[in-house]
């Protein structure tokens, strides 16, 4: 097979490397990379590796330039360089550490925390915004709640979890307020049956599964008003508010829309925000 590979595919200093954007928006200028070892460094890292005894792998495609041990390089837009200190090839399961790696060689990097999966490394200026056009995949859909078998143990899930799905980009978690649960999301059952394998055989980790619960959902049916009056004195100036609000529905699919209608500047405009914000935390939380 590797002698089909050699002989059939493009060599990797011949094929067509990535278009880089440096910039953001309309204003991205395309920066075209060549298979130069003595140029700037231009690297993808196509995987993230999180294993509990090595540590964190980023492995990456060198486009442009060499990387060494000791190169300083910036991840992205990042404004705070990095310095690679072990420089591996991997063959199987093992890490062979070398001196270089330039352009076409794949290499891996290791505990870097700033590293993610899909980032672009580079030698430019801090002030440089290189990077990728992102890659398309798939919407995790399929959803399972989790919870840790020994009560005390949510942080730990949280982390090893948090692990895979960086590992993996088609994997999502949350934690969902209205049911106070934490959700994995994938692609399947098999993607999230491996998932919960790879908790128990690499981390020695048990959880729990069961299906999502459903949070109830409450709209507005009709207007109505209300008002609210705060007073509370404590021996000091003591403390007085008068809030009037109003609601009505609004056409399904609309949102939430805030209204100010205080005539006169009755009352301060620095209040409006906090009002707002009230409204906002009383709608996550709902009357049932």
């Amino acid at each position: 097979l590797l002698d089909v590979i050699a002989r059939l595919l493009p060599n990797p200093t011949e094929g067509n490397p990535p278009d880089f954007l440096n910039g953001e928006g309309a204003d991205a200028e395309l920066m075209h990379a060549t298979p130069d070892p003595a140029a700037h460094v231009l690297g993808h890292v196509f995987k993230i590796s999180i294993d509990p005894y090595v540590g964190k792998l980023g492995y990456v495609r060198v486009h442009q330039g060499t990387i060494s041990p000791g190169t300083q390089l910036y991840v992205g837009d990042g404004r705070k360089p990095f310095k690679v200190g072990h420089l591996y090839f991997q063959q199987g399961k093992n890490h062979m550490e070398v001196p270089s790696a330039g352009p076409g060689d794949l290499c891996a990097i290791g505990k870097i925390d700033e590293l993610h999966f899909d980032a672009v490394l580079h030698d430019a200026a801090e002030d440089d915004h290189i990077h990728l056009k992102p890659l398309p995949f798939p919407e995790p859909v399929h959803g399972i709640a989790i919870s840790p078998q020994r009560r005390g143990d949510e942080q730990r899930m949280w982390e090893i979890v948090g692990k895979l799905v960086a590992e993996d980009p088609c994997l999502k978690l949350e934690h969902v307020a209205q049911t106070n649960e934490t959700i994995v999301y994938g692609l399947g059952e098999l993607h999230l049956r491996i998932l919960l394998e790879r908790l128990r055989d690499v981390y020695k980790f048990e959880v729990e599964t069961h299906p999502p619960r459903i949070a109830y959902r409450e709209t507005i049916t009709q207007n109505a008003a209300a008002q609210y009056r705060h007073k509370k004195q404590s021996g000091g100036a003591g403390q007085f508010g008068e809030v009037h609000l109003r609601i009505e529905p609004l056409p399904r699919g609309t949102g939430f829309e805030f209204v100010d209608q205080v005539k006169g500047g009755t009352i301060p405009g620095q209040f409006m925000p906090a009002v707002a914000k009230g409204v906002r935390e009383a709608l996550a939380e709902g009357v049932i």
